[in-house]
């Protein structure tokens, strides 16, 4: 791959997140030159590598990513909102508001964009349908959906009426070191003992390891095909939910996961969600249907359109993951 078609230097939103950091040290080690946006005060030493030009601003904040974005040949925008659960206007303030202030900017600069989007864009699609890139919207489920869902028409809209060079990616489930929500999230749950599966696990877990998913960003990037198109993102892997919680589990010396059967997880995940919003309850409930969505469905995510024009191959298969997965839950003492 040559990345000196890469524009630089390269901004990174979101450079201390979990695909953020994964995303910086591969650019450092194409010799990219790369730019950090990072919050006011936030901290960096040990997380943003030495050579990162770091400058400060918030994503919310027009005027400072205008300032963050002049001279930046491309932009790698992570920055979000994610998770199952959280107010709708923390979502769509951060999420969709950042977004559009970064299409603007980068329209302005004349920076190219590429977009970090989600396959929970699919919605209820992905619990039956095959999710190929030329698929609509399905139903949103929760903020995190609508939010993304919102955050890409409103990225293909400004890429359209001003001429930016737009491409957006959709991973699957980011897995690997730092991962909260298919690492950390699972572990305590495992842990606790509570049911992590839903009608057995024998569902395709569409897992996308995060070298995997940076790998695409940086081809995508150097690639003049890439512009106006819309990319899945996976290991392109069989395994299944089952398969990767009891793996995790044994990593830990933990029961093999619980598993709870479809309905009864349905309506636990809307009498959950009730009572959280009528009683105004701390922290995320123990299933959202955000989440059930995911766990609870068969991926099918074809990835045949970045194998074609990208040249894509999955860097990472499942064992090689595990491997760095074990690696740093011994370092993480997890």
């Amino acid at each position: 791959m040559d990345t000196r078609e890469i524009a630089q230097p390269a901004l990174v939103t979101g450079a201390t997140g979990f695909i953020g950091r994964a995303l910086i040290a591969r650019l450092l080690e194409e010799g990219v030159r790369v730019r950090a946006l990072v919050l006011p005060g936030e901290e960096t030493q040990g997380i943003v590598p030495a050579g990162v030009e770091i400058v400060r601003g918030d994503i919310t904040d027009a005027a400072a990513v205008l300032a963050a974005m002049r001279g930046a040949g491309t932009v790698f925008h992570l920055a979000a909102v994610v998770g199952d659960w959280g107010a709708e206007e923390l979502f769509q303030r951060i999420t969709v508001g950042g977004t559009r202030n970064v299409m603007n900017a980068a329209a302005d600069a004349g920076t190219r964009v590429l977009l970090a989007s989600s396959v929970v864009v699919y919605g209820e699609f992905v619990q039956s349908r095959v999710c190929d890139e030329e698929l609509g919207y399905g139903k949103a489920v929760g903020a995190y959906s609508r939010a993304k869902q919102r955050q890409e028409q409103l990225a293909l809209e400004i890429a359209r009426a001003r001429k930016v060079k737009l491409t957006v990616i959709r991973p699957t489930n980011v897995y690997g070191p730092g991962s909260k929500p298919w690492v950390h999230d699972v572990v305590d749950q495992l842990r606790s003992g509570t049911p992590s599966l839903i009608g057995g696990g024998e569902l395709n877990a569409g897992l996308a390891h995060v070298d995997n998913v940076v790998d695409i960003f940086v081809r995508a990037a150097g690639s003049d095909v890439a512009v106006g198109r819309i990319y899945n993102v996976s290991d392109g892997s069989d395994v299944t939910w089952k398969q990767y919680f009891s793996d995790l589990a044994k990593l830990l010396g933990a029961k093999k996961p619980a598993s709870l059967p479809r309905p009864v997880a349905t309506v636990t995940a809307y009498a959950c969600e009730a009572a959280w919003r009528l009683f105004g309850l701390k922290g995320r409930p123990p299933l959202t249907r955000e989440a059930l969505n995911l766990v609870g469905s068969d991926h099918r995510v074809p990835i045949e359109r970045a194998r074609r024009e990208l040249g894509y191959v999955p860097r990472v298969d499942y064992a090689e993951g595990m491997r760095t997965v074990a690696a740093y839950l011994k370092q993480a003492r997890l």
